[in-house]
């Protein structure tokens, strides 16, 4: 039986139970990170605990005492290894305690950490692109939840529908503005002239971190790299467009509509991320 960390506590996941009232079922009262799991360690740790705090700041809650008592990647390293698993997506997930209507009667707050396997043992580059298109039914509101990995997703699952529907692999996501800010899982990154061009967190996407670590990547190895408002144009007009994840690092996109795209600066991207994955994997089984 598969372990998770409940509150800190190993626990079968078949003995974990939630009742109606529970907060995050009711009103998606909660935050969350997706961690990749690389040969037994967890990746970018630091960032996805950056995050994490920022949403439990944005929505007033309070982690348990506990969950101090180790940091972010142990308890990874706890849940990898009580699994026996070295290749996975860990599920951090942090909600309100049961109590109240639309107003809580705390702020306090549990936490469950939940690990799948997966079959590729690191990041690897998609060998076909991605076809993408729009996705224009609803349109995402400009606010700092939006920045925020929040419980309430519906937005990005409506979209994922469509594009599933549309027999694409991926939608995009536009802004109350009209411009391009995300994918339904990832963040975009559009290629000129082997500049790269993202839209900032002012324009409502979500804070990635593999999107902040490609920029890093990028501006350490001299690639130029603007966070600027992406008209819908943009699709049309780039060499390159890519995605970017936690779990699945770089996906490039081969086509929107009738544009057809290249992966040249993606390919390159790609190489360093995997050096940088494996110095951070050798720094982390150092320190433990």
């Amino acid at each position: 039986m598969a372990q998770v960390l409940y509150n800190g506590k190993l626990t079968a996941s078949d003995e974990v139970r939630f009742g109606t009232s529970n907060r995050a079922f009711r009103y998606g009262d909660g935050v969350f990170e997706t961690i990749r799991l690389i040969g037994g360690e967890a990746c970018f740790t630091r960032r996805h605990l950056e995050r994490l705090m920022a949403g439990v700041q944005q929505l007033h809650l309070r982690l348990p005492a506990g969950f101090i008592t180790l940091s972010l990647t142990d308890w990874c390293r706890k849940l990898a290894q009580a699994n026996q698993i070295k290749s996975g997506r860990i599920r951090l997930s942090v909600f309100r305690t049961d109590g109240g209507n639309y107003r809580p009667d705390s702020n306090e707050a549990a936490w469950l950490m939940e690990l799948e396997p997966l079959d590729v043992p690191t990041y690897t580059l998609n060998t076909e692109g991605l076809v993408i298109d729009l996705y224009q039914e609803l349109r995402k509101p400009v606010s700092k939840l939006a920045n925020i990995k929040s419980s309430n997703a519906v937005l990005y699952v409506l979209a994922a529908i469509h594009a599933r529907d549309q027999q694409m692999d991926d939608c995009i996501l536009l802004n109350q503005q009209g411009n391009v800010i995300e994918a339904t899982a990832s963040n975009l990154f559009a290629v000129k002239n082997g500049v790269l061009y993202t839209c900032p967190l002012s324009e409502g996407c979500v804070a990635g971190v593999m999107r902040a670590e490609v920029m890093a990547l990028a501006q350490a190895n001299r690639i130029a790299v603007y966070e600027v408002p992406l008209p819908m144009s943009v699709l049309l007009n780039s060499d390159e467009v890519f995605l970017t994840n936690a779990i699945r690092g770089i996906q490039w996109v081969s086509a929107y509509r009738q544009k057809r795209y290249t992966y040249d600066t993606s390919k390159r991207l790609f190489d360093l991320l995997v050096a940088e994955v494996k110095n951070q994997a050798r720094a982390n089984s150092a320190a433990g």
